[in-house]
Protein backbone atom coordinates (compact mmCIF):
# COMPACT_ATOMS: atom_id res chain seq x y z
CA UNK A 1 0.00 0.00 0.00
CA UNK A 2 1.16 3.55 -0.79
CA UNK A 3 1.42 5.83 2.28
CA UNK A 4 -1.46 8.31 2.44
CA UNK A 5 0.89 11.32 2.50
CA UNK A 6 2.66 10.13 -0.66
CA UNK A 7 -0.65 9.49 -2.41
CA UNK A 8 -1.91 12.96 -1.47
CA UNK A 9 1.31 14.56 -2.73
CA UNK A 10 1.12 12.64 -6.00
CA UNK A 11 -2.57 13.44 -6.55
CA UNK A 12 -1.79 17.13 -6.04
CA UNK A 13 0.68 17.25 -8.93
CA UNK A 14 -0.45 18.74 -12.27
CA UNK A 15 -1.97 16.19 -14.66
CA UNK A 16 0.87 16.31 -17.23
CA UNK A 17 3.48 15.71 -14.49
CA UNK A 18 1.57 12.74 -13.09
CA UNK A 19 1.04 11.42 -16.62
CA UNK A 20 4.75 11.75 -17.44
CA UNK A 21 5.71 9.84 -14.29
CA UNK A 22 3.25 7.06 -15.12
CA UNK A 23 4.53 6.77 -18.69
CA UNK A 24 8.18 6.66 -17.64
CA UNK A 25 7.30 3.85 -15.23
CA UNK A 26 5.38 2.16 -18.04
CA UNK A 27 8.38 2.48 -20.38
CA UNK A 28 10.66 0.60 -17.99
CA UNK A 29 8.07 -2.09 -17.22
CA UNK A 30 7.07 -2.76 -20.84
CA UNK A 31 10.66 -2.76 -22.06
CA UNK A 32 11.60 -5.16 -19.27
CA UNK A 33 8.75 -7.37 -20.46
CA UNK A 34 10.00 -7.22 -24.06
CA UNK A 35 13.57 -8.04 -23.00
CA UNK A 36 12.31 -11.01 -20.97
CA UNK A 37 10.34 -12.29 -23.95
CA UNK A 38 13.45 -12.00 -26.13
CA UNK A 39 15.42 -13.99 -23.55
CA UNK A 40 12.74 -16.69 -23.20
CA UNK A 41 12.07 -17.06 -26.92
CA UNK A 42 15.29 -19.03 -27.43
CA UNK A 43 13.76 -22.01 -25.59
CA UNK A 44 10.02 -21.32 -25.13
CA UNK A 45 7.45 -21.18 -27.97
CA UNK A 46 5.76 -17.85 -28.67
CA UNK A 47 2.29 -19.32 -28.04
CA UNK A 48 3.31 -20.47 -24.55
CA UNK A 49 4.87 -17.10 -23.72
CA UNK A 50 1.72 -15.30 -24.90
CA UNK A 51 -0.49 -17.56 -22.79
CA UNK A 52 1.52 -16.87 -19.64
CA UNK A 53 1.53 -13.15 -20.43
CA UNK A 54 -2.26 -12.93 -20.56
CA UNK A 55 -3.02 -15.59 -17.95
CA UNK A 56 -0.69 -14.10 -15.36
CA UNK A 57 -2.27 -10.74 -16.06
CA UNK A 58 -5.47 -12.14 -14.61
CA UNK A 59 -3.60 -13.39 -11.53
CA UNK A 60 -2.02 -10.00 -10.90
CA UNK A 61 -5.36 -8.23 -11.47
CA UNK A 62 -7.17 -10.55 -9.04
CA UNK A 63 -6.45 -8.40 -5.91
CA UNK A 64 -8.05 -5.39 -7.62
CA UNK A 65 -10.99 -7.54 -8.67
CA UNK A 66 -11.51 -8.78 -5.10
CA UNK A 67 -11.05 -5.32 -3.62
CA UNK A 68 -13.75 -3.87 -5.88
CA UNK A 69 -15.95 -6.96 -5.34
CA UNK A 70 -16.34 -7.40 -9.07
CA UNK A 71 -17.83 -3.94 -9.57
CA UNK A 72 -15.15 -3.21 -12.19
CA UNK A 73 -16.67 -5.88 -14.45
CA UNK A 74 -19.94 -4.00 -14.85
CA UNK A 75 -20.18 -2.71 -18.40
CA UNK A 76 -22.49 -2.60 -21.40
CA UNK A 77 -19.57 -2.59 -23.85
CA UNK A 78 -18.86 -6.34 -24.04
CA UNK A 79 -18.89 -6.45 -27.90
CA UNK A 80 -16.33 -3.64 -27.98
CA UNK A 81 -14.12 -5.42 -25.46
CA UNK A 82 -14.31 -8.55 -27.62
CA UNK A 83 -13.38 -6.55 -30.71
CA UNK A 84 -10.41 -5.09 -28.93
CA UNK A 85 -9.37 -8.57 -27.72
CA UNK A 86 -9.30 -9.82 -31.33
CA UNK A 87 -6.81 -7.14 -32.36
CA UNK A 88 -4.80 -7.51 -29.16
CA UNK A 89 -4.40 -11.27 -29.69
CA UNK A 90 -3.00 -10.74 -33.19
CA UNK A 91 -0.80 -7.89 -32.05
CA UNK A 92 0.55 -9.82 -29.06
CA UNK A 93 1.49 -12.88 -31.08
CA UNK A 94 3.07 -10.80 -33.85
CA UNK A 95 5.06 -8.62 -31.46
CA UNK A 96 6.26 -11.51 -29.29
CA UNK A 97 7.41 -13.48 -32.32
CA UNK A 98 9.19 -10.44 -33.78
CA UNK A 99 11.12 -9.97 -30.52
CA UNK A 100 12.75 -13.35 -31.14
CA UNK A 101 13.87 -12.39 -34.65
CA UNK A 102 14.87 -8.72 -34.80
CA UNK A 103 16.72 -6.27 -32.47
CA UNK A 104 14.75 -5.01 -29.47
CA UNK A 105 14.97 -1.32 -30.44
CA UNK A 106 13.81 -2.04 -34.02
CA UNK A 107 10.75 -3.93 -32.82
CA UNK A 108 9.78 -1.20 -30.34
CA UNK A 109 10.38 1.59 -32.89
CA UNK A 110 8.25 -0.03 -35.61
CA UNK A 111 5.46 -0.61 -33.08
CA UNK A 112 5.34 3.15 -32.56
CA UNK A 113 4.04 3.51 -36.13
CA UNK A 114 0.61 2.42 -34.85
CA UNK A 115 -0.86 5.96 -34.84
CA UNK A 116 -0.08 6.22 -38.57
CA UNK A 117 -2.20 3.17 -39.35
CA UNK A 118 -4.84 4.42 -36.92
CA UNK A 119 -5.17 7.61 -38.96
CA UNK A 120 -5.49 5.57 -42.15
CA UNK A 121 -8.23 3.48 -40.48
CA UNK A 122 -10.08 6.67 -39.56
CA UNK A 123 -9.92 7.85 -43.18
CA UNK A 124 -11.02 4.54 -44.73
CA UNK A 125 -13.55 3.22 -42.22
CA UNK A 126 -14.84 6.34 -40.48
CA UNK A 127 -14.75 8.69 -43.45
CA UNK A 128 -12.66 11.21 -41.51
CA UNK A 129 -11.45 14.18 -43.52
CA UNK A 130 -7.70 14.78 -43.33
CA UNK A 131 -6.07 18.04 -44.34
CA UNK A 132 -2.85 18.59 -46.26
CA UNK A 133 -0.67 18.95 -43.16
CA UNK A 134 -1.81 15.65 -41.69
CA UNK A 135 -1.26 13.92 -45.05
CA UNK A 136 2.28 15.29 -45.02
CA UNK A 137 2.76 14.03 -41.45
CA UNK A 138 1.51 10.59 -42.52
CA UNK A 139 3.92 10.49 -45.46
CA UNK A 140 6.83 11.55 -43.22
CA UNK A 141 5.96 8.80 -40.77
CA UNK A 142 5.85 6.13 -43.46
CA UNK A 143 9.16 7.38 -44.83
CA UNK A 144 10.53 6.80 -41.33
CA UNK A 145 9.26 3.21 -41.45
CA UNK A 146 10.84 2.69 -44.87
CA UNK A 147 14.17 4.07 -43.64
CA UNK A 148 14.18 1.54 -40.81
CA UNK A 149 13.27 -1.38 -43.08
CA UNK A 150 15.27 -0.20 -46.15
CA UNK A 151 13.43 -2.38 -48.71
CA UNK A 152 15.82 -3.57 -51.41
CA UNK A 153 18.81 -3.16 -49.09
CA UNK A 154 17.73 -5.37 -46.19
CA UNK A 155 16.06 -8.77 -46.37
CA UNK A 156 12.42 -8.40 -45.36
CA UNK A 157 12.34 -11.34 -42.96
CA UNK A 158 9.47 -12.93 -41.09
CA UNK A 159 10.38 -10.96 -37.96
CA UNK A 160 9.82 -7.64 -39.72
CA UNK A 161 6.58 -8.94 -41.26
CA UNK A 162 5.39 -9.98 -37.80
CA UNK A 163 6.05 -6.63 -36.18
CA UNK A 164 4.28 -4.82 -39.04
CA UNK A 165 1.22 -7.02 -38.56
CA UNK A 166 1.44 -6.38 -34.82
CA UNK A 167 1.62 -2.61 -35.30
CA UNK A 168 -1.41 -2.61 -37.60
CA UNK A 169 -3.34 -4.76 -35.13
CA UNK A 170 -2.21 -2.39 -32.38
CA UNK A 171 -3.76 0.50 -34.30
CA UNK A 172 -7.05 -1.40 -34.43
CA UNK A 173 -6.84 -2.01 -30.69
CA UNK A 174 -6.13 1.69 -30.08
CA UNK A 175 -9.36 2.64 -31.87
CA UNK A 176 -11.30 0.49 -29.41
CA UNK A 177 -9.35 1.88 -26.43
CA UNK A 178 -10.12 5.42 -27.54
CA UNK A 179 -13.82 4.60 -27.62
CA UNK A 180 -13.87 2.58 -24.38
CA UNK A 181 -11.85 5.09 -22.35
CA UNK A 182 -14.72 7.58 -22.64
CA UNK A 183 -16.85 5.52 -20.26
CA UNK A 184 -14.71 2.70 -18.83
CA UNK A 185 -12.04 2.80 -16.12
CA UNK A 186 -8.44 1.89 -17.08
CA UNK A 187 -8.49 -1.24 -14.88
CA UNK A 188 -11.75 -2.39 -16.45
CA UNK A 189 -10.18 -2.11 -19.90
CA UNK A 190 -7.17 -4.10 -18.67
CA UNK A 191 -9.19 -6.91 -17.01
CA UNK A 192 -11.37 -7.51 -20.06
CA UNK A 193 -8.26 -7.68 -22.24
CA UNK A 194 -7.09 -10.50 -20.00
CA UNK A 195 -10.47 -12.26 -19.80
CA UNK A 196 -11.01 -12.46 -23.55
CA UNK A 197 -7.46 -13.14 -24.75
CA UNK A 198 -6.36 -15.77 -22.22
CA UNK A 199 -8.62 -18.60 -23.53
CA UNK A 200 -7.42 -17.97 -27.09
CA UNK A 201 -3.78 -18.07 -26.03
CA UNK A 202 -4.38 -21.24 -24.01
CA UNK A 203 -5.84 -23.09 -26.99
CA UNK A 204 -2.87 -22.10 -29.17
CA UNK A 205 -0.37 -23.00 -26.44
CA UNK A 206 -1.82 -26.50 -26.03
CA UNK A 207 -0.76 -27.39 -29.58
CA UNK A 208 2.92 -26.77 -28.78
CA UNK A 209 2.92 -27.30 -25.01
CA UNK A 210 6.16 -27.99 -23.18
CA UNK A 211 6.11 -27.54 -19.42
CA UNK A 212 8.49 -24.69 -18.50
CA UNK A 213 11.42 -25.35 -16.20
CA UNK A 214 11.48 -23.66 -12.80
CA UNK A 215 13.89 -21.03 -14.12
CA UNK A 216 11.70 -20.35 -17.15
CA UNK A 217 8.64 -20.17 -14.90
CA UNK A 218 10.38 -17.52 -12.82
CA UNK A 219 11.04 -15.43 -15.92
CA UNK A 220 7.46 -15.95 -17.10
CA UNK A 221 6.15 -14.73 -13.74
CA UNK A 222 8.38 -11.66 -13.96
CA UNK A 223 7.19 -11.01 -17.52
CA UNK A 224 3.54 -11.19 -16.46
CA UNK A 225 4.11 -8.87 -13.51
CA UNK A 226 5.98 -6.10 -15.34
CA UNK A 227 3.68 -6.42 -18.36
CA UNK A 228 0.57 -5.93 -16.23
CA UNK A 229 2.14 -3.07 -14.27
CA UNK A 230 3.23 -1.44 -17.53
CA UNK A 231 -0.25 -1.60 -19.06
CA UNK A 232 -1.87 -0.18 -15.93
CA UNK A 233 0.71 2.61 -15.72
CA UNK A 234 0.19 3.46 -19.38
CA UNK A 235 -3.60 3.63 -18.96
CA UNK A 236 -3.18 5.99 -16.02
CA UNK A 237 -0.63 8.09 -17.89
CA UNK A 238 -2.91 8.74 -20.84
CA UNK A 239 -5.85 9.36 -18.50
CA UNK A 240 -3.94 12.06 -16.59
CA UNK A 241 -3.65 14.58 -19.44
CA UNK A 242 -4.34 15.20 -23.12
CA UNK A 243 -2.92 12.51 -25.42
CA UNK A 244 -1.09 15.15 -27.47
CA UNK A 245 0.90 16.03 -24.34
CA UNK A 246 1.44 12.45 -23.19
CA UNK A 247 2.41 10.85 -26.51
CA UNK A 248 5.94 12.33 -26.63
CA UNK A 249 6.59 10.92 -23.13
CA UNK A 250 5.57 7.45 -24.32
CA UNK A 251 8.56 7.56 -26.69
CA UNK A 252 10.88 7.26 -23.70
CA UNK A 253 10.20 3.55 -24.20
CA UNK A 254 12.31 3.64 -27.36
CA UNK A 255 15.23 5.16 -25.44
CA UNK A 256 14.86 2.52 -22.74
CA UNK A 257 14.70 -0.21 -25.41
CA UNK A 258 18.00 0.99 -26.90
CA UNK A 259 19.62 0.86 -23.43
CA UNK A 260 18.21 -2.58 -22.64
CA UNK A 261 19.21 -3.91 -26.06
CA UNK A 262 22.78 -2.67 -25.66
CA UNK A 263 23.30 -3.80 -22.06
CA UNK A 264 21.49 -7.16 -22.22
CA UNK A 265 21.96 -8.30 -25.82
CA UNK A 266 24.93 -6.23 -27.09
CA UNK A 267 22.68 -4.71 -29.78
CA UNK A 268 23.85 -1.39 -31.20
CA UNK A 269 21.06 0.46 -33.05
CA UNK A 270 21.94 1.58 -36.55
CA UNK A 271 21.70 5.15 -37.81
CA UNK A 272 18.69 4.00 -39.84
CA UNK A 273 16.84 2.98 -36.69
CA UNK A 274 17.59 6.34 -35.08
CA UNK A 275 16.60 8.41 -38.13
CA UNK A 276 13.50 6.36 -38.90
CA UNK A 277 12.42 6.44 -35.26
CA UNK A 278 12.85 10.22 -35.17
CA UNK A 279 10.64 10.70 -38.24
CA UNK A 280 7.97 8.38 -36.81
CA UNK A 281 8.13 10.30 -33.54
CA UNK A 282 7.69 13.70 -35.22
CA UNK A 283 4.89 12.42 -37.41
CA UNK A 284 2.83 10.74 -34.69
CA UNK A 285 3.24 13.62 -32.23
CA UNK A 286 2.06 16.09 -34.88
CA UNK A 287 -0.95 13.92 -35.71
CA UNK A 288 -1.84 13.62 -32.02
CA UNK A 289 -1.63 17.39 -31.55
CA UNK A 290 -3.79 18.02 -34.62
CA UNK A 291 -6.41 15.55 -33.36
CA UNK A 292 -6.41 17.21 -29.94
CA UNK A 293 -6.82 20.65 -31.50
CA UNK A 294 -9.71 19.44 -33.67
CA UNK A 295 -11.36 17.92 -30.61
CA UNK A 296 -11.05 21.20 -28.69
CA UNK A 297 -12.45 23.12 -31.67
CA UNK A 298 -15.47 20.79 -31.88
CA UNK A 299 -16.08 21.15 -28.14
CA UNK A 300 -15.86 24.93 -28.34
CA UNK A 301 -18.25 24.99 -31.30
CA UNK A 302 -20.72 22.76 -29.45
CA UNK A 303 -20.91 25.03 -26.38
CA UNK A 304 -20.86 28.35 -28.22
CA UNK A 305 -24.38 29.84 -28.27
CA UNK A 306 -25.80 30.77 -31.64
Amino acid sequence: MIPAATQTWFDGLPGPIRGAMWLIASAFCLTAMAATIRHLSADVHTFIIAFFRTGLGFVFMAPWLLRTRGQGLKTDKIPHFMGRAFFVAIGTLGYFYALSKIPLADAVAIMFSRPLYGTVFAIVFLGELVGLRRWIALIVGFIGVLIMVRPGFEVFNVGLASVFIASIAGAGSAVFIRFLSRTEAPDTITIYYVIFTTPVMLILALFVWQTPTWEQLGWLLFMGLVGTLGQRAMSRGFSAADASIMLPMDYTRLIVAVLFGFVLFSEIPSIYTALGGLLIFCSTVYIARREAQKSRDRTAAAITPE
